[in-house]
């Protein structure tokens, strides 16, 4: 499968024109990871998105006093790094591959520029955000209730 199929074989690509679909593969590239590299580090440049094609992926964040923090392992289909659609642009949390880990891995400053020019293309992107988003708010949440949970409990 070339990168074009890659990408037009994503959630987000459905409902999109083949043009629009070219332009997303335009930001794209396939990198790949071998397990303990990082994908992205916390307070660095955001510069990337990534859809896991395959592999896993743990989600972690240095919480002082508690050392790093699992969040959530996550693996295909399934996206990382939101921070670099949000100024100013900088990692909230660690991602390390568990697995040999392959994904499609977007440029950050041509997507932003192709939402921007082509909204359809921005909300397909956003759709898949905001469910990133989410997933991690919640894993954030109950990280929280565990740390901060009575002794014992």
């Amino acid at each position: 499968m070339n990168l074009r199929e890659l990408v037009d074989s994503q959630r987000f690509c459905q409902g999109l024109t083949p043009g629009q679909c070219t332009g997303l593969a335009a930001c794209a590239g396939e990198r790949s990871f071998a397990p303990g590299d990082y994908l992205l580090r916390q307070h660095a440049v955001a510069d990337t998105f990534y859809l896991v094609l395959s592999g896993e992926v743990q989600i972690r964040l240095a919480v002082p006093g508690q050392g790093v923090v699992t969040l959530e392992t996550i693996g295909p289909d399934e996206a990382v790094g939101w921070s670099w659609f949000v100024p100013p642009h900088r990692c909230q949390f660690d991602a390390h591959a568990v697995l040999p880990t392959r994904t499609l891995a977007f440029a950050a400053a041509p997507l932003r520029a192709l939402m921007e020019q082509d909204p359809t293309v921005g909300y397909a992107v956003l759709k898949t955000l905001v469910g990133t988003l989410t997933q991690r708010v919640q894993s954030c949440r109950l990280q929280v209730l565990d740390v901060y949970a009575p002794p014992g409990a």
